[in-house]
């Protein structure tokens, strides 16, 4: 069964450094309409890696924190983001055992509604 979930970002930081460039973001995670967790995202951009060919990419890693538990219940989502239109794909590459059954089923991020879709 699908996991749809609505991302509403909170936070979001540039850092430069020589290499290229880290993107952290943060916010909440809705399910069916509720507040059911958080999640963190590092975007890495590195020169003559993720910008050439106008691919306008970057490597992308986020786990979403669902409420409830301590240390709560997590997916981690792995893929590569696009820059222009914030879509996103990849898979999940860990769970906690609540999700387990997602591992290895694969995201998408629509960048304009910032929906997560794992089927």
């Amino acid at each position: 069964m699908p996991l749809t979930l609505q991302f509403t970002m909170a936070a979001l930081t540039n850092v430069d450094d020589a290499a290229g460039l880290w993107q952290f973001e943060g916010g909440q995670v809705a399910l069916g309409g509720t507040h059911t967790g958080n999640y963190a995202s590092v975007k890495r951009v590195v020169f003559k890696g993720t910008d050439q060919d106008n691919q306008n990419c970057a490597m992308v890693t986020t786990t979403i924190f669902f409420l409830g538990n301590f240390p709560p219940e997590s997916i981690t989502l792995q893929g590569s983001h696009r820059f222009d239109m914030g879509h996103q794909i990849g898979s999940v590459s860990a769970a906690s055992s609540a999700y387990a059954q997602y591992i290895g089923h694969q995201y998408g991020r629509d960048g304009t509604t910032n929906v997560v879709t794992v089927s």
